[in-house]
């Protein structure tokens, strides 16, 4: 975790050494599973495709401090697990400090679950870290439907800021538990140029300058939950995201939409 994160760890243990570990609620998540990317950087599908996917995360809370995984949010591919401190709730309702990523990172060389991985088509391109965005969101709950509403600075790698509003609707089906989301995020030029432009140190004949504006990118997903027995469930994914000119435009983009679809077997503990 980033700096932000660190320090929110450092309060909570802080707190639950004075306290009873029953005030603290906890749910711990190990999935495995297999997808296929369909990147908007063609040669990042490497990452995911052919390739076993390992997860650990887990929810947790303790009076307003809370650690949310991407596994609660149900959403894939759109953003990851949050930290964060609650400032105001309600029982339908919140509005919380958080921080969390939004953009994997980018470049030649990455850090994977099992070790480096060169990504060869990448070669020449400076290495885009991923990003820690501290910021605030509402969010708020009414029968099946979910919204809320996220803005964030960046504070590890581009230094921008990003708005982002979601809506998740959950469908009961038999014993099936479906979620369909829709996001669409606002991303400033720091943002958009610090993945998608091309400095002139990294140029080539295939790979000009290029220098990105402010950006939009919008999310449509559906994920399932099939409970196997009482700790193991099913989850199946799809998601698309379709981006404005900002990130079409630029010479590292191959494709001008992503997709992808996962198959995940998750345990809960």
């Amino acid at each position: 975790m980033r700096s932000f994160s660190h320090l929110l760890m450092l309060l909570f243990v802080s707190g639950t050494c004075h306290a009873s570990w029953d005030e603290v609620e906890f749910t711990g998540y190990f999935a495995v599973g297999a997808g296929y990317q369909h990147a908007l950087i063609g040669p990042l599908d490497q990452a995911v495709n052919d390739r076993l996917l390992l997860n650990l995360s887990a929810d947790l809370t303790y009076h307003n401090f809370f650690i949310e995984s991407d596994e609660r949010r149900n959403v894939l591919r759109y953003g990851s697990g949050i930290i964060g401190y609650h400032l105001w709730q309600q029982d339908d309702a919140s509005l919380a400090l958080i921080g969390t990523g939004y953009h994997q990172a980018i470049g030649p060389n990455l850090d994977t679950a099992f070790g480096k991985m060169h990504i060869a088509a990448l070669e020449g391109l400076q290495f885009r870290d991923s990003d820690f965005l501290v910021g605030l969101r509402y969010q708020r709950y009414w029968g099946q439907h979910y919204w809320a509403v996220e803005a964030g600075q960046d504070i590890e790698s581009h230094y921008g800021q990003q708005l982002r509003f979601l809506y998740s609707y959950r469908q009961p089906l038999r014993n099936w538990d479906f979620y369909y989301t829709a996001g669409l995020s606002f991303s400033t030029a720091k943002v958009v140029d610090y993945y998608y432009g091309v400095r002139p140190v990294e140029s080539l004949a295939a790979r000009p300058v290029y220098q990105a504006g402010a950006g939009q990118q919008l999310h449509l997903g559906v994920s399932a939950l099939y409970p196997l027995s009482t700790d193991w469930l099913l989850e199946l994914g799809l998601a698309a995201n379709v981006f404005s000119s900002a990130y079409t435009d630029s010479p590292l983009s191959t494709r001008d939409h992503e997709f992808l679809s996962l198959v995940k077997f998750r345990y809960v503990f």
